[in-house]
């Protein structure tokens, strides 16, 4: 999971159609700027929830709530979706977030905050309390998963083998928790790649990506001017940007430029992601104000436009896109 090998990644041909997976990570409400607390377990924008639900219903988008215990664990934060779920409008899947998940026997901090770098046995323990509080809900224990804050260790991949999950979403390419002491995604790719110790679990990662003239050397330019607090003026002069396609962040021109990039690689799958906090004002750094949500929704609208028009591409789901990439001898 961690170190895939080039067999291990997925052969789509050119000529394929463009696939979209919508990931949306269902959670508390927390201040970002501020430590983890247990008691941080509010979740009341859930009530807004369907503002987003509409836009997928409109472009035939079944996206997958990956929720996490604070969602799955009050009637505020699991009924919203149990209508989606239960005509077929959404998948549900597993986001665990160590510090609101029982059991609590880690210390609260930065490193534990990856669920990856807990002991095996607890972080196995927190994953099967959260995947049975789901099965509870839903009528069905998860099988999508998606670490928090990008979280997996050397224990995961074994981990959600043995707990039946076959999907992963956790691999956020580019990125680099390392100073935290979580994973390095530095020089990971966006591609879907199998894992497991029979090959058959599925890795989607995050669509990140480099724009820009010099967006070949994208990496290795990245982490030279990061520095040296370069990143930004590289950006500024239209040189090389990262973007993660998300609208959270990205105006809707910059993630079709990324797509656009990416598809002219040969890239036909993409997933696009957001945290469900920020369906209303106030709990993300992302959407602070009334006007910040209203640019949000229109950033979705636009790009699922480009997505599904320019681009001829089509909604599909991680289960859906296991099926599709099964592997020769599967």
């Amino acid at each position: 999971m961690l170190h895939p090998k080039p067999l291990d990644y997925c052969t789509v041909t050119p000529t394929e159609t463009a696939k979209l997976i919508v990931v949306v990570d269902t959670e508390e409400e927390f201040d970002w700027s501020r430590g983890f607390s247990r008691e941080n377990t509010a979740v009341q924008s859930m009530r807004w929830i369907n503002r987003v639900q509409a836009i997928f219903d409109q472009y035939r988008i079944k996206p997958v709530y990956v929720i996490d215990y604070p969602i799955a664990s009050q009637p505020d934060g699991y009924r919203p979706l149990q209508e989606f779920y239960h005509t077929g409008r959404c998948l549900i899947g597993a986001h665990l977030h160590p510090w609101v998940n029982p059991p609590f026997e880690e210390p609260i901090n930065p490193y534990n905050s990856f669920p990856g770098n807990l002991p095996r046995a607890l972080e196995a323990a927190k994953l099967q309390i959260l995947g049975d509080c789901i099965g509870e809900q839903f009528g069905a224990r998860p099988t999508i998963y998606k670490a928090g804050r990008y979280g997996v260790g050397r224990h995961t991949a074994e981990i959600i083998e043995e707990q039946a999950y076959e999907v992963d979403l956790s691999v956020s390419p580019g990125m680099d928790y390392s100073t935290e002491g979580g994973p390095d995604f530095t020089h990971y790719s966006a591609w879907p790649y199998w894992f497991g110790k029979r090959r058959r679990l599925l890795e989607l990662p995050l669509t990140v990506g480099f724009t820009g003239v010099m967006r070949a050397w994208g990496t290795t330019l990245h982490g030279i001017t990061s520095r040296f607090h370069g990143v930004r003026l590289l950006a500024r002069l239209g040189l090389l940007e990262r973007t993660r396609l998300s609208p959270e962040g990205h105006p809707s021109p910059q993630l079709i430029k990324l797509v656009r990039a990416l598809h002219r690689d040969g890239l036909r799958i993409y997933s696009f992601a957001f945290h469900s906090p920020s369906v209303e004002p106030g709990h993300t750094p992302y959407i602070t104000s009334q006007n910040d949500l209203e640019k949000f929704i229109a950033n979705c609208r636009r790009f699922f436009d480009f997505f599904m028009g320019e681009l001829a591409g089509q909604p599909t789901t991680p289960l859906e896109l296991k099926d599709y990439l099964q592997p020769i001898g599967g």
